[in-house]
C-alpha cells in the first residue's frame, strides 16, 4: 500500500494508555504513553501540523514529565473524549490520510470483536471502543478522509465472563453509513487472536511499537512510509524475539464497487474453535512447532496420548495451535466433536451458520449434504479438528479427499491402528511442570517450597491435568497443600 498524501492534509488520532481507573490494570513501569508521544512527534517531524494531531494520553505518575516536555496538546484518553474526536472532529475533515495509533490494553470478546480499553475503564464499567465498528465507520460515507492507516499495539487475548468480564461488555460502537467507493485501509495489529502484546519493561516501550519505529526510520524520510514494507520489517524483527506474539495485518481497497483484500482479514475467518480451559499454557512450544510442520507436510495428523490415560493436554494443544495459526486457514476452522451429534450434521450446520453463499439444496441425503460442503466451502485452506476420537470408523466417512485444501487434525488416546502421522504427547518435562505449578499456585509458593513443589510435580507424573487438580484442591483448602 503506497499512498500519496500531503503532510498538511494528514491527520492523526494518537492514544497511549498505561494508567487506568482500575489501577490493577496499570502497565507496570509504563510504555504506552511514551510510544504514543513518539508516534505523534514522528508525525509532526514529517510535516503534519500540530492542530491535525489529537493526542490522548493516560500516563503513570512517574511518567508525567513526558507530557510536560512534549510540546503538544494532550487530552484525556477516556471513551467519551476519544469517540467525540472521531465523530465530531475527524469525521467531517477533508484530508488525504488518517493515522490512528493506539497503545494500551485490548481484548477479544467471545463474539471475536476486538475491543480497546479506555483510561476510564474499571471492573464495573469496561469503557472501551469497538475496533471493528470504528473501521467500518472510517470506510463509510460518514467519514470524509478516504485513506486510513491504523496501528494497534494492544493485546488480543480472551477475557471471558468467568474471569470477571461482564456478559454485556458495552463500550462505544460507531454508527456508519454507506461504504465509500474509493477508500483504502491498512490495519496493522501487534497480535493475532489470543495473543498478548508484550512490553519491554527496561526500555518502557512495547516491542511492537519499537519495531515499527525502527521500520519507519529505515524508510529514510519517505512519507507516508510503504506500510507493506514496514510490516514485513516488523515481522522479521519479531521472528528473532521469543515473545509468542506475531504482528498481523490486512489491507482493503474499494474502487468503483470492487473490493481487493491483499491479506485476509482475520476478523472474517469463520471458526468455532473451542475456548481454552487452561489458566496457563506452558511447556508445549516445541510440540506446537512440530504440529505446524506435520500439517504442512500431511493432510491428516493425529495428536496421541503416549500414557493412554488422558489429561496430557491433547485438546488444549489443538486449541492453542488453532488460535495461533488461524490466519493460515482463510477458509476457516471447523471444530467437530465425535461424542456429540452426528458429525455430518455438525459439518452442515457449520457451513449454514458460518459460510457465505452456502445455500444447501433441499432433498439431499446427509451424505449428499456433506458432499455439498466439500464442494461449496469458502475459498482458502481449511482446518478440520476431530477432538477426542475413540473409533476411527466413526470419522472415516467425514474425511475430505487427500490432496485437497482441507487439513485434518485429530486428537485421540488411541495409539493402535493409527495410519496417519502422529504427534505423541506425554508428560511435561520436570522444569515445564514446575513452571505450570508456579503459574497455578504462584511463584512465591514454588520459590519458598521448592522441594515440596518438585515432589508434587513428580507425584502427579508431570501430567498437566494432575497439576490442575492439585491446584484446585489447594484453592478449595485456602492454599494449604499438606
Amino acid at each position: 500500500m503506497q499512498l500519496m498524501a500531503k503532510p498538511e492534509r494528514t491527520f492523526g488520532l494518537i492514544v497511549g494508555i498505561e494508567k487506568y481507573h482500575e489501577s490493577t490494570w496499570n502497565v507496570t513501569g509504563g510504555g504506552p504513553a511514551d510510544d504514543a508521544l513518539k508516534f505523534a512527534h514522528w508525525l509532526h517531524r514529517r510535516g503534519v501540523p500540530k492542530e491535525n494531531i489529537r493526542l490522548c494520553l493516560s500516563a503513570l505518575v512517574e511518567n508525567h514529565q513526558l507530557i510536560g516536555e512534549c510540546g503538544l496538546t494532550v487530552e484525556f484518553a477516556t471513551e467519551q473524549n476519544i469517540s467525540d474526536i472521531v465523530t465530531n472532529f475527524l469525521s467531517p475533515k477533508s484530508g488525504d490520510l488518517l493515522y490512528i495509533f493506539w497503545a494500551g490494553h485490548g481484548l477479544i470478546t467471545s463474539e471475536r470483536e476486538r475491543r480497546l480499553l479506555c483510561a476510564d475503564a474499571n471492573k464495573q464499567n469496561w469503557q472501551n471502543l469497538d475496533l471493528n465498528s470504528l473501521l467500518v465507520l472510517l470506510g463509510s460515507d460518514k467519514f470524509q478522509i478516504r485513506n486510513h492507516i491504523c496501528i494497534i499495539d494492544a493485546c488480543a487475548n480472551y477475557v471471558l465472563e468467568s474471569k470477571g468480564r461482564p456478559t454485556n461488555l458495552g463500550g462505544k460502537a460507531f454508527l456508519s453509513g454507506q461504504p465509500h467507493k474509493d477508500s483504502q485501509q491498512f490495519v496493522l495489529l501487534a497480535t493475532r487472536e489470543g495473543e498478548q502484546a508484550k512490553v519491554n519493561a527496561d526500555n518502557k516501550t512495547g516491542y511492537f511499537s519499537q519495531a515499527l519505529r525502527e521500520a519507519f526510520a529505515a524508510a529514510n524520510g519517505t512519507f507516508p512510509p510503504n506500510m507493506r514494507e514496514a510490516t514485513e520489517a516488523v515481522k522479521q524483527r519479531f521472528n528473532g524475539l521469543d515473545k509468542k506474539q506475531l504482528p498481523t495485518y490486512f489491507y482493503s481497497r474499494s474502487w468503483d464497487g470492487d473490493i481487493e483484500k491483499s491479506h485476509f482479514n482475520p476478523f472474517d475467518i469463520p471458526h468455532n474453535i473451542q475456548q481454552s480451559q487452561a489458566r496457563k499454557f506452558v511447556g508445549r512450544d516445541e510440540q506446537i512447532e512440530q504440529l505446524r510442520q506435520l500439517l504442512q507436510a500431511n493432510d491428516v495428523v493425529a495428536i496421541t496420548d503416549v500414557t493412554g490415560q488422558g489429561g496430557v493436554g491433547k485438546t488444549e494443544l489443538a486449541i492453542q495451535y488453532s488460535w495461533q495459526y488461524l490466519e493460515d486457514y482463510s477458509g476457516g476452522c471447523c471444530w467437530l466433536n465425535p461424542q456429540g451429534i452426528d458429525l455430518g450434521t455438525q459439518l452442515v450446520e457449520f457451513g449454514v451458520v458460518n459460510l457465505p453463499n452456502f445455500n444447501l439444496p433441499d432433498g439431499l441425503s446427509l451424505a449428499g449434504q456433506v458432499a455439498y460442503c466439500w464442494r461449496n466451502w469458502q475459498a482458502g485452506k481449511v482446518l478440520l479438528i476431530f477432538d477426542d476420537v475413540k473409533d476411527w470408523m466413526q470419522i472415516k466417512p467425514y474425511l475430505p479427499l487427500n490432496g485437497s485444501r482441507f487439513k485434518v487434525l485429530i486428537t485421540t488416546r488411541q495409539n493402535t491402528g493409527l495410519t496417519y502421522p502422529s504427534l505423541p504427547l506425554g508428560q511435561l518435562s520436570p522444569d515445564a511442570a514446575l513452571e505450570l505449578l508456579a503459574k497455578l499456585l504462584g511463584d512465591e509458593y514454588v520459590q519458598q517450597e521448592a522441594e515440596t513443589a518438585k515432589g508434587i510435580c513428580k507425584l502427579m507424573g508431570y501430567i498437566p491435568i494432575g497439576l490442575y487438580q492439585i491446584a484446585a484442591y489447594s484453592r478449595n483448602r485456602g492454599g494449604v497443600l499438606c
